[in-house]
């Protein structure tokens, strides 16, 4: 369980000249997330999360305010300080749009009062009647036909895709010479007239309501890219089914910031809309990347101080593949992109999280055969460090006067005690597994060690994402899928003599 004892203090409404510069736009709206409560008690309250278990102590404009967008509607900043009288709208909204970071509150976008101007960008090659399929879904999008542009730029395919484009109302430029999909989106957004540049590729469709769910994050005048989910269509056979729940393109269901250190560290080039000025500012897409340069761009815009979001909505259909061999050489492909991503952003080293408590009981695990007085040992002192937790947890429990009995905060412990173990094994076998496997098998002790990390993932996985596939073929292909990326990472790092996505920096956790 997570308790700041001091967070966020606020403070009665400021003279005008004391005001913060950003003020916030007033469209957005806010309600408390799913599950999270405000506890009211004298001098203040506290908001408490039971999953993960979080507790933030307010004082009383802090509760006050929180109060004012509990329940199932949403409001906006002018219906929230009307509540809240002693507190100005910016001040309203710092506070709410942390508290939605931390994603306790949710934070909703309004209907711009005018929709704005958006160039579409698909950079094609090859495949014709996929790009004409894509073209058909972006003529058919819910947004302001005055309003919306279309270019495709056809990247020397061989046969040139004009004749599958023929008929289409769209902007067509074809290349001579094949410069890649970064140097093509380029050469299309400097001709572009929009105000938003959306990218997507010629292997995807487009829903009715991609930019009508993503445009309206733009009037946050912080926010310069934003970007959805990427979802597979009909599941046709094993490899697309496990793509389906796997695929590096689906950034997940949870909404929030997008960037470096956060959740959701990029955006998929397939599903990106960013502002035109912040796209030239940055001078667009690095041209010599064939792959990682969407992870590249958002961090440029990162390091110049714009901000991403990602909105876990589905507007975009992308045909995954459904070959085993195009899946692993896609997946090698991605891994080999860490050490050039790492040469370019070195202040974007790879950060590791490694489990104290589970470190313990995975030594005692390898101890065991060899040494079992000291297994013991070791599975003594794991229970010692989480019954110490449990104790401080508990302290903090009936301190802030919360309503969670013992049963429920072991639950919590125990979870997220799992759920360090589960990222910790994660992070090995992507990039560890195969000389782990190596070591047990001269070494057979590890091999429980082994068991536990390569499996528990993918055992959760499968429990928790329920893919159209057997538990054994899951576990399988997730193998593949990690030594294949493994695979290219090592290979990256050796063509490149970089070696930093290997050597991460480590954060101890309970």
């Amino acid at each position: 369980m997570t308790v700041e004892a001091t967070a966020l203090l606020l403070h009665p409404r400021k003279p005008a000249h004391a005001l913060e510069r950003l003020q916030p736009d007033r469209s957005f709206r806010y309600r408390l997330a799913g599950g999270v409560d405000v506890i009211r008690h004298d001098g203040g309250g506290v908001l408490f999360s039971p999953r993960p278990m979080t507790a933030i102590r307010l004082n009383v404009l802090g509760a006050e305010l929180v109060s004012a967008v509990s329940g199932s509607e949403a409001r906006d900043l002018a219906e929230i300080t009307a509540r809240v009288p002693a507190l100005s709208p910016p001040v309203a909204a710092r506070f709410l749009n942390d508290l939605a970071r931390r994603r306790l509150v949710v934070r909703e976008p309004g209907v711009p009062v005018v929709w704005p101007s958006v160039s579409v960008i698909v950079a094609a090659y090859c495949r014709p009647a996929a790009t004409r399929a894509c073209v058909q879904s972006l003529l058919v999008l819910d947004y302001p036909r005055e309003q919306l542009e279309i270019l495709v730029v056809d990247d020397a395919s061989d046969p040139p895709l004009a004749d599958a484009l023929a008929g289409l109302p769209v902007r067509y430029v074809r290349l001579d010479h094949n410069v890649g999909q970064s140097a093509a989106r380029n050469l299309a957004a400097a001709d572009a007239e929009g105000t938003l540049l959306a990218f997507t590729d010629n292997d995807c469709v487009a829903a009715p309501g991609w930019l009508r769910d993503l445009v309206p994050w733009f009037g946050d005048p912080d926010i310069a890219v934003v970007g959805g989910r990427v979802i597979a269509p009909s599941v046709k056979g094993r490899v697309a089914a496990f793509e389906a729940m796997r695929s590096p393109l689906d950034m997940g269901s949870t909404t929030g910031a997008v960037g470096p250190g956060e959740a959701v560290a990029y955006l998929p080039t397939c599903n990106l809309i960013v502002g035109r000025d912040a796209f030239l500012a940055v001078g667009g897409f690095s041209a010599d990347m064939r792959v990682g340069e969407d992870v590249d761009f958002v961090w440029r815009l990162a390091e110049q101080g714009h901000r991403g979001h990602y909105a876990s909505v589905a507007g975009i259909i992308h045909e995954h593949r459904t070959r085993p061999g195009d899946l692993l050489r896609r997946r090698v492909d991605y891994g080999a992109s860490e050490a050039d991503l790492q040469q370019r952003h070195p202040e974007n080293g790879r950060v590791m999280h490694v489990p104290r408590v589970a470190l313990v009981g995975l030594a005692a695990l390898a101890a065991l055969p060899v040494a079992w007085p000291a297994a013991a040992g070791l599975l003594l002192l794991a229970a010692a460090l989480v019954s110490a937790e449990a104790a401080m947890k508990w302290r903090r429990v009936q301190r802030l006067r919360l309503p969670v009995p013992r049963a429920r905060l072991a639950r919590s412990i125990a979870r997220e005690h799992g759920a360090s173990l589960y990222h910790f094994g994660h992070d090995v076998t992507r990039y560890y597994g195969v000389p782990l496997v190596g070591l047990a098998m001269l070494w057979p002790p590890l091999l429980t060690v082994s068991a536990v990390l390569m499996l528990l993932p993918p055992l959760c996985d499968h429990r928790r994402q329920q893919p159209a596939l057997s538990l054994p073929v899951f576990i399988g292909l997730y193998w593949l899928e990690m030594t294949a990326y493994q695979i290219g990472v090592w290979r990256g790092c050796l063509a490149r003599r970089c070696y930093r996505p290997l050597l991460p920096r480590i954060r101890w956790r309970n």
